[in-house]
């Protein structure tokens, strides 16, 4: 029980930091609302949660297929991100429809696209020296996604009390402004530490 709780808090803290899925996330509950951000929130805990089985099963053909796809994947996640932010800040307040943008399944394969992910999920399994055997791996497996699933709701809570707060004194025009400026900023930033700039 110790390794499930532990798995989750160390899952919780890594989910809440701020990067582009989260913005993507929180966005979407901003815009259309709790129920349309859910699929994103699960498509990140999902990921996450492979991430973990790769790193506790220890899978270095996968690993290794990872890493060794690490900069097609980067650059993969700088286009979507490109996209999305380009989408995201040509929006107008008029053309706001129920677009769900932030799927599961895109949502879940941009947080593929994060190597560092599976490093902190290597390091943390290292250690805590958590028990990876038997039913120790199930129970650390669960506690990521769990702890996962609790982070990225905290940004679909967030958003749906942002929107029902602010109701009509919303403004969705300089939201997606500063939204699609953000992503795009993250996308640039990836590409500089690509680059190596």
């Amino acid at each position: 029980m110790q390794d499930l709780v532990s798995a989750m808090v160390f899952s919780l803290l890594l989910s809440i930091s701020f990067g582009p899925v989260a913005l993507i996330i929180l966005g979407q509950s901003i815009t259309y609302g709790f129920r349309s951000a859910l699929p994103g929130a699960l498509g990140a805990a999902a990921a996450d949660a492979v991430f973990a089985a790769v790193a506790f099963i220890g899978l270095r053909s996968i690993e290794a297929v990872w890493v060794a796809h690490n900069q097609w994947l980067t650059w993969a996640a700088v286009a979507y991100l490109f996209y999305l932010g380009a989408i995201t800040f040509n929006k107008t307040p008029s053309a706001v429809s129920i677009n769900r943008t932030a799927g599961f399944l895109s949502v879940f394969l941009l947080t593929l696209t994060s190597p560092l992910t599976i490093a902190a999920i290597s390091s943390y399994a290292v250690a805590s020296g958590a028990k990876l055997d038997g039913s120790g791996i199930y129970l650390n497996l669960l506690g990521i996604l769990i702890g996962s699933l609790l982070g990225q709701m905290l940004y679909v809570v967030g958003g749906g009390a942002i929107k029902k707060t602010l109701a009509e004194r919303l403004d969705f025009f300089w939201l997606n402004r500063a939204s699609g400026a953000c992503l795009i900023g993250f996308a640039v930033w990836q590409m500089v530490r690509v680059l190596g700039l």
